[in-house]
């Protein structure tokens, strides 16, 4: 997902190495005007804090349904805004 974001940042010669950053701009060019949909916004909040606690939370585990549920809305994400990239 972060890559994919990456991506439309560089279409939209936007630059960072940090993904905060890149989240906020994301969220303020994008979400926050209403040109994506909020959904992803969410999606993309909540993979980002599952990575964060995953990195650096001691002893966390995710359940299989949640893992099942992550991976469809990761899917989601990137497929959305591939085709963004792709139309706009």
């Amino acid at each position: 997902m972060y890559y994919i974001v990456s991506a439309l940042a560089l279409k939209y010669h936007f630059k960072t190495s940090k993904h905060h950053q890149l989240i906020g701009w994301f969220n303020k060019e994008f979400i926050a005007k209403g040109i994506i949909d909020p959904v992803l916004g969410q999606i993309l909040r909540n993979s980002f804090q599952s990575r964060t606690k995953g990195d650096y939370d001691a002893f966390i585990t995710f359940e299989k349904e949640e893992v099942k549920s992550m991976l469809k809305d990761m899917e989601y994400f990137i497929e959305s805004l591939e085709d963004f990239i792709n139309n706009h």
